[in-house]
């Protein structure tokens, strides 16, 4: 018999609304003992009349120790299958890591896949996988991040009539990366030089797409040990990799994650906090041995604030960091309240002034005062034609929102921030007096 495992199936919804028509379950348990190929199949042979019969789908991932289960389905068919699972006398330590309705299928199709490493050489050939070892690490790594790591096992298996370049190019990883490679070039090289030849506007070329562990990133940070986290970001990066380009891909989209992990009551607002302090920390540590550019050219001058009040300033601080990178010398401060803002504006020429809210959070309640601060700093500001620059996640999911603050330009993210602030103050034409004269401030 199993051991009691953490958590029941008294609380999964059994609402007859839409939302509850479906669930997901995820578990963990540790294998009684190392299964041969043959003993893989039968389990695998059993799970699928089972689940098929329960109208179930779902992915088991086994590591030679442990086993890491996705199941989605009706909640009375899985609570049932969970009951047999329970009873199974192959593994023990049974531990739910996550639990409840869910919106729609991820693995859709799949009756039980197996993930094992060697699996592709076995007979079973299409109904298993190879997992990729980052997933298998990740898991041993931080077991509660299995719900991130286990849906990264869908673009491993492309359709049959679909090529590997074909399913790298729709947006799905292939166990041999060429392909995935060859996409990240063309998304990120080709398309944007092309754009750039044929004159189209530079807002017309699209952010750099979220990286699929950017989740598991952000439930990294909210363990106690940082080491994990870390590692993870050395490891995205990679050895020669530019820290800056972890921005959008990476930090930014962990930050929103945490802000999702704090919505479904899974961290406290203080743990949300405490992770975008140490994304921050990362990209100071990891930016320390980047080379700066060396600017032949004055830069406008550029003010970078969180909004008075904001206590999360990861947003202040990528942007302060790109800028630095990029050869400006951009000021950070973090005015008390609206009249310190005023004060700076005021007693000094600022081309830009780049305001923030939280990067995790979307501050909805705070739009109306942000309104009436950039109004005043624009009263305060020597520079009659001031640019304002805002940023934050509220920017990120709904653009037209820095317009209705009074804002010039809405930051979705760092990446090319540099590029951003030029064109607005080109737009403006007027820049500070020491920039015109042609000398660095």
């Amino acid at each position: 018999m199993l051991n009691e495992s953490r958590g029941s199936f008294d609380d999964i919804p059994r609402d007859p609304s839409p939302s509850a028509d479906l669930c997901t379950v995820v578990y963990r348990s540790r294998a009684v003992k190392p299964l041969s190929d043959l003993d893989l199949k039968s389990l695998l042979r059993t799970a699928q009349a089972r689940n098929q019969r329960e109208a179930i789908t779902g992915v088991v991932l086994y590591d030679s120790s442990h086993f890491f289960q996705w199941l989605e389905g009706p909640p009375a068919g899985v609570e049932r299958v969970m009951e047999s699972i329970r009873n199974d006398n192959r593994h023990r330590d049974l531990e739910i890591l996550t639990k409840g309705a869910a919106p729609q299928r991820r693995f859709d199709g799949w009756d039980m896949k197996l993930a094992a490493p060697g699996a592709s050489a076995t007979s079973l050939r299409s109904e298993a996988l190879e997992p990729p070892r980052d997933i298998i690490d990740g898991l041993r790594r931080q077991p509660a991040a299995a719900p991130s790591l286990l849906v990264k096992l869908v673009p491993l298996l492309p359709a049959d009539n679909e090529s590997p370049l074909s399913a790298s190019l729709a947006g799905r990883e292939l166990g041999n990366s060429a392909a995935a490679i060859l996409r990240t070039v063309i998304l990120d090289a080709v398309i944007p030089s092309l754009l750039d030849a044929h004159g189209f506007p530079p807002g017309r070329i699209e952010a750099p797409r979220a990286n699929p562990r950017a989740c598991e990133l952000a439930e990294l940070l909210i363990a106690s040990d940082q080491t994990a986290a870390l590692d993870l970001i050395r490891e995205l990066r990679g050895k020669d990799g530019d820290v800056e380009q972890l921005f959008a891909p990476l930090l930014e989209p962990a930050a929103r994650s945490l802000g999702d992990l704090w919505d479904e009551d899974v961290c406290s607002e203080f743990d949300v906090t405490l992770g975008l302090c140490r994304l921050q920390t990362a990209a100071r540590l990891l930016g320390a041995d980047s080379p700066r550019r060396i600017l032949r050219v004055a830069q406008p001058s550029v003010l970078i604030a969180p909004v008075p009040g904001e206590i999360h300033q990861l947003v202040a601080g990528l942007d302060s960091e790109w800028l630095w990178h990029a050869g400006w010398s951009p000021r950070s401060e973090f005015p008390a309240n609206e009249r310190d803002l005023g004060d700076m504006l005021s007693s000094n020429w600022v081309d830009i002034l780049d305001l923030s809210l939280s990067a995790a959070f979307r501050r909805e309640e705070s739009m109306p005062r942000l309104a009436g601060i950039i109004a005043g700093a624009r009263r305060a500001s020597r520079n009659p034609t001031l640019v304002v620059v805002v940023g934050g996640r509220a920017f990120v999911e709904d653009s037209a929102v820095g317009a209705e603050v009074g804002a010039d330009v809405s930051s979705r993210t760092t990446r090319d921030i540099d590029r951003r602030m030029l064109e607005s103050i080109q737009a403006d034409g007027i820049v500070s007096p020491i920039v015109r004269a042609g000398r660095v401030q």
